[in-house]
């Protein structure tokens, strides 16, 4: 989360999508981002931060423009047919020039991928996490998702170094 949360600049407005236990929200208050919201459809994990707007519910109660956007290990649980209109909604919350932040697994790293895969098929029989999906794409393909929806400069950095995953960061600015 510190490689993603490196990323935020003071002052933003913060939108968190999946938010989890709020950890990503709470580095992005010590980064200084001005506003964060979270949204959490699980409400076992929906805690209160201090200085965070913590909302129970899906992406689409959440409205408002936001500077940056995060997604972080959220996509893979939501079929891929539904990525667009994320992306899409994402797009409409989001002011110009606005920065996207997506974290998550790269599937042509075989081996590391593989314990990943091992170790969620765990969290979700433990019902750990919400949603039956496994949902992965490579990450040329999804530069291209990404620039389709409306984000140019896209860029991925690889943040799995020292880790037993294969981490993978999407950086986007609105068009």
């Amino acid at each position: 989360m510190l490689r993603v949360a490196a990323h935020v600049q003071p002052g933003v407005t913060l939108l968190d999508i999946g938010a989890g236990h709020g950890l990503f929200a709470k580095l992005a208050l010590e980064r200084g981002a001005r506003r964060v919201i979270t949204v959490e459809p699980d409400v076992r994990k929906t805690r209160p931060v201090a200085g965070v707007l913590v909302v129970a519910g899906y992406d689409p109660c959440i409205t408002g423009m936001h500077d940056t956007i995060t997604v972080i290990d959220v996509l893979y649980k939501i079929p891929i047919q539904e990525w667009d209109g994320l992306l899409e909604r994402i797009v409409d919350r989001m002011k110009p020039g606005g920065l996207l932040l997506i974290k998550e697994q790269d599937p042509t790293d075989r081996w590391k991928n593989a314990w990943n895969r091992i170790q969620e098929r765990m969290a979700s029989k433990a019902g750990l996490t919400l949603g039956e999906s496994f949902s992965y794409e490579a990450p040329d393909v999804f530069v291209s998702r990404l620039e389709r929806a409306g984000f140019g400069d896209v860029r991925i950095e690889r943040i799995g170094s020292g880790y037993p995953h294969p981490h993978v960061l999407y950086v986007a600015r609105k068009r």
